[in-house]
Order: structure tokens, then sequence, then C-alpha cells
């Protein structure tokens, strides 16, 4: 049996980024780092970016701003974080963002599974900001099998 670390270190050279969406998402920790506990990553967004409606039947996700505003429609609602604002939204839950200004935010996904997902259908290349938009039909076929379902396609 192997024994879970009961701490881990991830230095900054280790992340690995990826454009998806218009979205450059470093992911700082995940599922070998955090015993598949949690995801984190780093985002940073330019205005206009953000994620279409989707929901995750499996994670909780959390978004707390570093800098700039992002503006959710989420139950119903539309609700605008700023700098230092935190948002947790339990799974199943419908939402959307977009960002209002350039944008830094810290993204936990928990359990952890979806930095799998940004891997398999983001960009790894340093320059892909506009390709990962023109490319956005990667993420919708890889999101099903991540328990990712986007409103668009959603049947039910």
């Amino acid at each position: 049996m192997t024994q879970t670390p009961r701490f881990t270190v991830v230095p900054v050279a280790k992340r690995r980024a990826y454009w998806i969406g218009g979205q450059h998402q470093a992911v700082i920790a995940g599922g070998p780092e955090t015993n598949n506990r949690y995801a984190l990553s780093h985002s940073t967004i330019a205005v206009g970016g953000g994620a279409l409606e989707h929901r995750h039947s499996r994670e909780a996700e959390s978004f707390y701003v570093i800098t700039g505003k992002l503006r959710f429609a989420i139950d119903g609602q539309t609700v605008t974080l700023a700098t230092g604002d935190f948002l947790h939204a339990e799974p199943g839950l419908k939402y959307s963002f977009e960002a209002i200004e350039p944008t830094e935010v810290l993204i936990l996904y928990a359990p952890a599974g979806l930095e799998r997902f940004i891997a398999e259908a983001g960009l790894a290349e340093p320059d892909a900001y506009q390709r990962s938009i023109d490319e956005a039909g990667a993420v919708l076929a890889a999101a099903p099998a991540y328990g990712v379902n986007y409103s668009a396609l959603d049947k039910s």
C-alpha cells in the first residue's frame, strides 16, 4: 500500500499551462498532488473570455478573483465578482461566466479530475489564444467524458 504524503510542494516550473476557450489555465495542483481531493488552477482571462453555460456532474467549482471582474449567470441570477470576491458552485448547477475586465482567478475543483479535461481539450502552445477560441469544438467534444455538460448540447 502506498502511503499518501503529508504535504506536497509544486514548484512553479512544474505547472502545466493550457489555452482553453480563450482562457490561459495553469494547473497548479491536480489529483496526483492532492490524492484526488481537489485540483487548483490559475486562469488569466481576456475581456470577453470565459465559459459557455455548463454544469459539472461531479465537481464543485470555486472561483477566487485575484484581479479584474467576472460576470456570472448562475441559478437565474447575474453575479459580478471583483478583486477579492469568491464564488462557490455545487455540482449540477448550471452557470456561465465572462471577463468584463482582464481577470486573474484561482479556480478550485473538488474532487480532482477536471485538470485532465483541461489537458486533453486545451492547447499547450504559448501563443494559442486565438486557436483556443477557434477550436472550441474540441472542448465540447471532450467534456462529456469528464462529467461536464454544456447547455447547448445538453438534452436533459
